[in-house]
């Protein structure tokens, strides 16, 4: 029986560790723009009206992602009006309700 109560008590406090350590890996997902790597990508396509815009990119590694060609949806205060395809662009992008969201672009000068 002490076995048993004691087996309990320890399964309990795994229990809250793992809730812990958890919600403290989670509260990563809020990152400032500082906090993200700048990646580098080429404009494939550009959609304004949609808020859309694909890049041929490098490897982003805060989201574990290989270098490939994607569709991008942008924060909605970022204009992307002004990109083309073929423009060098630098970016910041975090994953937001399972889309890539881009939060910053600008040119790569």
């Amino acid at each position: 029986m002490k076995n048993t109560i004691a087996a309990v008590i320890i399964s309990i406090s795994c229990s809250f560790i793992g809730a812990s350590a958890y919600a403290d890996e989670s509260s990563t997902d809020s990152n400032t723009d500082t906090d993200l790597p700048v990646i580098s990508g080429e404009v494939r396509k550009v959609k304004p009206k949609s808020g859309k815009i694909t890049i041929r990119h490098e490897e982003i590694p805060n989201l574990d992602m290989p270098r490939m060609t994607m569709v991008f949806r942008v924060d909605e205060n970022t204009d992307i009006s002004q990109f083309e395809k073929g423009d060098k662009v630098k970016f910041t992008v975090i994953e937001k309700d399972g889309k890539m969201v881009i939060v910053t672009i600008d040119d790569d000068e």
